[in-house]
């Protein structure tokens, strides 16, 4: 039995995350500050200005799905005003599914000061407990590639139990394959990251990472892993359950990784 929380029209999640959402490069700085300040979780990027041809409606497409995702209780956005991607379009189209969402503009703010003053009073009308709530179905994400038995082994345990897997592997770095779990709204991901690639996570979502033995990078850095090379599908859908009943990844607890925004063109 799962136990998670009714993030409202979100759905159920396993955490109940306020998300700071810069809409633009220029408004990250902030994020940070107000993040820290009411307990939430934001991410760093270099977007929002300066896109062009599909990456405009990629981008705002990704923000969505964010700001949608079952974990996350309420959004706030932070735009500069000037930006590619209108902070005002882009907090209308999350409110309309998701109307636990405002929106600040660092330019009608009197400056950042001002700015962080009105969102860390936004942030906090916004955030609401949420109330505790079964979890029948769990979406699980499968990051990396694991060898092909462990991996049937595991996607049988997890559809006998009645939950679902994806799977992302379309890029040698996990944060990039994240953002496919984002869109799926996988709840738990387990990532197998290759031998050359240090442990990383997730702020939405909470990431089991497993160590491959014969990696000597992850065998120095083996206390930074939440499995070891050799835990049987079993054992590793256990761990994801317990996780997912509130017991923090060893990402989450070391505050690694970050949210990577999918992109097609480069910034011009």
């Amino acid at each position: 039995m799962i136990t998670g929380y009714a993030n409202n029209s979100r759905g159920v999640g396993i955490r109940s995350l306020q998300l700071i959402l810069p809409s633009v490069v220029c408004s990250t700085h902030l994020s940070k500050k107000v993040a820290e300040e009411v307990g939430a979780i934001t991410f760093s990027h270099q977007h929002g200005c300066g896109i062009i041809g599909p990456d405009v409606a990629g981008v705002n497409e990704f923000f969505v799905a964010l700001a949608g995702h079952p974990n996350v209780q309420s959004t706030l956005v932070l735009g500069l005003g000037c930006e590619t991607i209108q902070g005002n379009e882009l907090t209308d189209s999350i409110a309309v599914k998701f109307p636990q969402t405002r929106y600040v503009v660092i330019q009608e703010s009197a400056g950042m000061a001002g700015a962080l003053e009105l969102s860390v009073a936004a942030a906090r009308q916004l955030h609401v407990k949420s109330p505790q709530a079964p979890l029948d179905h769990l979406v699980i994400g499968v990051e990396g590639n694991p060898e092909a038995r462990f991996l049937d082994g595991f996607g049988d345990l997890v559809t006998k139990a009645g939950h679902s897997l994806v799977i992302a592997n379309d890029f040698k770095e996990p944060s990039r394959n994240f953002a496919k779990l984002v869109r799926e709204k996988a709840h738990v991901i387990a990532s197998f990251p290759d031998g050359n690639q240090p442990p990383t996570g997730l702020p939405l979502i909470p990431v089991v990472t497993i160590a491959n033995a014969q990696s000597l990078l992850h065998q120095a850095l083996i206390d930074d892993f939440d499995c070891v090379s050799g835990t049987s599908p079993e054992q590793l859908l256990e761990k994801l359950f317990v996780v997912a009943n509130g017991e923090a990844s060893k990402a989450e607890r070391n505050k690694i990784g970050n949210i990577v925004v999918p992109r097609m063109v480069r910034s011009v």
